[in-house]
């Protein structure tokens, strides 16, 4: 068959359709419409849609005290375009050990380790000399700007306070990272 264009008048308006030739797979007709401009996608990866999703998770007890900051995990994404956006999302419970006006962190860095760019922070879990268990939940939008495999790594450690240590407790933690096409 051949592809063919189509121009249709109606009162009050018209529209305009470019057809493929027809196959038994599909029907591969689109349409603008004639009272607005439109953007026509020519591939499958759509804005804001998620390309892909990696996480990992944990009940791994980690403790940190003092001014520590623990790294309990990380995960690794490699963007398909380097103007896509990686949503990151992680959770975890954290105990806190006695003391007065103590806190807890939760962080996500970029890299392998804390030692890379602190991206988000979070403080909570305050107690007043009793144990405290506290959920985090956590997330950032991050624009990697490349199509390397990109990491990123959940820490937490002792924010402020005299904690005696800030642990998961053998809890699961899980961190997520989905690419959203741009």
């Amino acid at each position: 068959m051949t592809a063919k264009i189509k121009l249709n008048a109606a009162s009050g308006g018209g529209s305009f359709s470019l057809q493929a030739p027809s196959s038994s797979a599909n029907n591969r007709v689109f349409t603008l419409p004639d009272s607005a401009d439109a953007t026509i996608l020519t591939s499958t990866t759509a804005t804001g849609k998620i390309l892909q999703v990696v996480s990992n998770s944990s009940n791994t007890n980690v403790t940190t005290s003092g001014s520590t900051i623990s790294d309990i995990l990380n995960v690794s994404i490699t963007p398909a375009s380097a103007s896509n956006k990686i949503l990151l999302m992680a959770t975890c419970c954290l105990f806190v050990s006695p003391s007065s006006n103590a806190y807890s962190g939760v962080r996500i860095y970029k890299g392998t380790s804390s030692s890379g760019t602190l991206l988000i922070k979070q403080v909570g879990g305050q107690t007043d000399g009793v144990n405290t268990y506290t959920q985090a939940g956590i997330s950032f939008v991050d624009s990697p700007n490349t199509t390397s495999a990109t990491t990123y790594t959940l820490s937490i450690l002792r924010e402020s306070g005299n904690t005696t240590s800030v642990s998961t407790d053998n809890l699961t933690y899980t961190i997520i990272a989905q690419e959203i096409a741009a």
